[in-house]
């Protein structure tokens, strides 16, 4: 009993020492980051209980393909929570696109009416553009500014 208890406890250290560079950043960690490093910790256990009575190279080798492939599926469903927690904040970033979009064009739309009573007139002013000292035209020669009063 007493070495199973520290086999368990040397493949748990050994797995969270494996596992533990994938998870360094705890404070920013959400569950589904952990996905991964607790499927390889978990995988290499069942490994090494699986070959608990094999000599210590196949339990070695049982232990780490294990724990290997465990990691390698756990990376493997991280990508999809990846993937689509792309999509969901690219649809959200659209969608806040487009209502800001819209608010302008209201606001726009009501700066634009004439309030009751009001009459509002609107004025386009001409600016001639000065060049620069080498001639070159970067713009037309006038620019119309629409002014609203």
């Amino acid at each position: 009993m007493k070495r199973l208890i520290l086999k368990l406890f040397s493949a748990a250290a050994a797995g969270s020492l494996f596992c533990g560079c994938s998870s360094g950043q705890i404070t920013g960690t959400q569950a589904s980051d952990l996905l991964a490093p607790a499927l390889g910790l978990g995988g290499a256990l069942a490994g090494s209980y699986v070959a608990k009575d094999e000599d210590d190279g196949t339990r070695l080798a049982a232990t780490g393909a294990a724990a290997a492939g465990a990691f390698l599926l756990g990376q493997f469903i991280e990508s999809g929570f990846r993937d689509e927690k792309g999509k969901e904040y690219r649809a959200g970033y659209d969608l806040g696109r487009s209502n800001s979009v819209k608010e302008l064009y209201w606001l726009y739309q009501k700066l634009h009416q004439a309030e009751d009573g009001e009459f509002r007139s609107s004025r386009i002013y001409e600016l001639p553009v000065q060049y620069p000292n080498d001639g070159v035209k970067y713009v037309p020669s006038s620019v119309a500014l629409s002014i609203v009063e």
